[in-house]
């Protein structure tokens, strides 16, 4: 007596948007798993935007599973202690991470965020990455999935994954799809509100024998929260010698990107990106700082920054009640 048995259904094909952090991690995975994948980029390079990103139990177990635990060890730095203090240096609050260290067994550790994200690629094959590739349409039918992109080219899978950041073009054609049917909760239509600009960056290697602290592998880093001016900042040393800093404005109350881009089209800047951040610089340069020979300002660090190492990002604060719709789910920002 002999059986047959169906054959085993292929593994879907999923179609990621955005290569960054979130959408690379997501292909690595699939990769290890034998799913097939694509991820589509709007950019047409990889640019080295951000400063530190801080992993430890929440991922490390992750990045053993992609055999990349050892690699991310060499390129990161751990920490224990973050300290905030005000401008005279003083002492407000020390925070010490050993306890979580022991809950989860990990270490925590900082790494500059495009090393991570290089890290990351690299575990992608190339041909898997299609830059120049933003989406405008997304239709469902015959149990599948398809996209169009600006250029004119369409792609079909199983599953949509929308990892393209806050402003995300997935969410917003599927909420356009929803809202034709009525299906889509009045919250979710309203603008992403922020009340933070966060002006990120990361120095060229340093020399040692100015910025001696980068000597101690066990060097804390330190939160500065201003006297008089709106404005709280963050510098950490990384295990290549440099500093990645993040400094974030608070303001009067909550905004949303049309409206902070309409008050810079009236104050006569033309572009929102590089205007408002050398804007920020300006605002915040003679603020001093703990690092260095204790005579620096920010003003040291903006000066072993490259322009295109900087970028100014809005903190936005919106839980969207839609995440997922048939073949699509949205990830990340």
């Amino acid at each position: 007596m002999s059986t047959t048995s169906e054959p085993a259904a292929p593994p879907p094909h999923v179609l990621i948007v955005g290569a960054g952090l979130g959408g690379l991690l997501l292909g690595a995975l699939l990769e290890r798993a034998n799913i097939p994948y694509t991820i589509f980029e709007r950019a047409a390079i990889v640019k080295p935007f951000g400063s530190a990103m801080s992993v430890g139990g929440q991922l490390m177990g992750v990045f053993r599973q992609l055999g990349i635990y050892e690699k991310y060890c060499e390129i990161a730095k751990p920490f224990t202690l973050n300290i905030a203090i005000k401008e005279s240096g003083e002492q407000v609050l020390e925070m010490d991470y050993k306890p979580a260290e022991e809950l989860c067994g990990y270490q925590n550790l900082i790494v500059a965020r495009p090393l991570l994200h290089k890290l990351l690629l690299d575990q992608v094959p190339s041909e898997k990455v299609l830059f120049n590739k933003r989406v405008q349409t997304i239709a469902e039918e015959n149990d599948k999935v398809r996209i169009g992109t600006a250029d004119g080219s369409t792609y079909e899978g199983d599953i949509l994954v929308g990892a393209d950041g806050a402003y995300s073009g997935v969410r917003q054609r599927l909420y356009e799809i929803l809202l034709k049917e009525g299906r889509l909760p009045k919250t979710d239509r309203e603008d992403l509100p922020f009340q933070c600009t966060c002006l990120v960056g990361q120095t060229d290697k340093l020399d040692l024998e100015v910025f001696t602290q980068l000597k101690d592998p066990n060097y804390p880093f330190f939160t500065t929260m201003c006297d008089d001016k709106p404005f709280v900042f963050t510098l950490f040393t990384t295990a290549q010698d440099t500093i990645c800093w993040t400094i974030i404005r608070f303001h009067d109350a909550k905004s949303t990107k049309a409206a902070l881009e309409k008050e810079f089209r009236q104050a006569d800047n033309s572009e929102w990106g590089p205007v408002a951040a050398q804007f920020m610089c300006d605002e915040t340069k003679d603020i001093p700082i703990v690092l260095g020979n204790g005579k620096m300002t920010l003003a040291d660090i903006f000066d072993c920054t490259p322009m295109d190492r900087t970028s100014l990002v809005m903190l936005e604060e919106k839980l969207f009640q839609t995440w997922y719709h048939g073949r699509t789910v949205l990830l990340g920002d």
